[in-house]
């Protein structure tokens, strides 16, 4: 009985640091996800999918004309 006891009361620290070292690790990501969406490396990602190209300096430059033209919108007559 001492034993099943002792067991337990190791089981309970333990199930405690790992579930928290688990909720850190989720943080984590999330944030690392929120960072890459802040900083466009996400929309670039989406963007080389979507356009089916490997990543460099030409692509990234087409990338960015194409922002530029999302952020500017049409122009307008009058």
């Amino acid at each position: 009985m001492p034993a099943q006891r002792a067991t337990r009361v190791v089981e309970g620290p333990l199930h405690a640091i790992r579930n928290l070292w688990e909720r850190m690790v989720a943080g984590r990501k999330l944030a690392a996800a929120a960072l890459r969406e802040i900083f466009d490396e996400s929309a670039y990602e989406r963007f080389l999918t979507r356009q089916q190209l490997p990543p460099g300096v030409a692509a990234y430059s087409q990338f960015c004309r194409e922002r530029e033209k999302i952020k500017v919108g049409p122009s307008r007559c009058c």
